[in-house]
């Protein structure tokens, strides 16, 4: 096992910041206000999931806390990752919150976690955690942007962090980026 890793491995507090899998347009014709929030995922959306919720697991990462998004596609994405939780499960709490909103309100959210939580799963919606992630990687301050976020957030992206002090209290200093999923 390479040092990054172990480091993700003994982390005291991860996190992984994901965006819905692949979602199916508004149904031809269908522009009333729910329109969006009801998309489906789609077959290669739903596939996506699994590989995630697979590749999480293969990381050791079994959330104590799982915040998502309440629109159709987020939903979906979280129950297509699997169980990868064992004997232990996780808290859903589906956030109105999270859907259409910034990286600055994602962010206060994670401010507002309980410190019992260590290991946090949030799924939400571009642009809010996609830039999120971008800015937690240290890619605003620098410049320099993860050769796996060089291409933006798609769907089914995923980032994860870790962390030695509980999320409330952690700023940018203090959060190390470990990896990013977003093939």
């Amino acid at each position: 096992m390479s040092e990054p890793d172990d480091a993700w491995r003994q982390a005291a507090h991860r996190l992984v910041l994901m965006r819905h899998a692949q979602a199916a347009p508004a149904g031809f014709g269908d522009f009333g206000p729910h329109a969006d929030f009801r998309r489906p995922l789609t077959p290669q959306g739903r596939s996506v999931a699994h590989l995630r919720g697979r590749e999480l697991r293969a990381a050791g990462f079994v959330p104590d806390l799982a915040l998502v998004s309440p629109a159709l596609r987020t939903r979906q994405t979280w129950e297509e990752m699997g169980s990868f939780f064992g004997d232990h499960s996780p808290d859903v709490q589906y956030v109105n919150a999270l859907y259409e909103t910034s990286a600055d309100r994602i962010r206060d959210m994670l401010w507002e976690v309980d410190e019992k939580y260590n290991n946090i799963i949030i799924l939400s919606h571009n642009p809010g955690i996609g830039n999120l992630a971008m800015e937690l990687a240290g890619c605003h301050g620098s410049g320099h942007v993860p050769p796996s976020l060089s291409l933006g957030f798609p769907p089914a992206a995923m980032a994860c962090f870790f962390s030695a002090i509980p999320w409330n209290t952690a700023q940018n200093h203090a959060i190390t980026f470990y990896r990013a999923l977003c093939d």
